[in-house]
């Protein structure tokens, strides 16, 4: 070992500044690291509580795309059921006007009831069929 000593010794001041400056290096490094590391925690939790926020707002979004489509569907089964009636509606018309046509046709008192001047909105009500 003493050999070791003897070797070492001419270079012991600029090895001891060596282990210093690496020491010092070392320190610098970790705290750097550590630094490093709290921001990336902090940015990682910022980051979650903007992604639970997101979910929530999702969520709720969801929901209301369910209800609109939900909405959709009834408005759809109205139309359908509106434009049956209107038809069951123009049907009883025709069949209106058709037997009003026969019993003018059959009925000689109806006949000379209609070749009268009639009343304005009942004209216009048969003018409409």
């Amino acid at each position: 070992m003493k050999w070791l000593s003897n070797l070492i010794t001419p270079f012991k001041s600029e090895l001891l500044a060596m282990i210093g400056v690496l020491a010092i290096c070392g320190i610098g490094a970790a705290v750097a690291a550590y630094l490093h590391i709290q921001r990336q925690n902090d940015e990682i939790e910022t980051l979650d509580t903007r992604v639970g926020d997101l979910v929530t707002a999702n969520k709720g979004w969801s929901a209301r795309v369910a209800e609109q489509d939900r909405l959709r569907a009834e408005e759809q089964k109205n139309v359908l059921l509106l434009q049956d009636k209107l038809a069951l509606i123009e049907q009883q018309n025709t069949d209106a006007a058709a037997q009003l046509k026969q019993l003018e046709a059959a009925n000689a008192e109806v006949k000379e009831y209609l070749s009268r001047p009639i009343p304005a909105e009942l004209r216009r009500l048969l003018e409409k069929q």
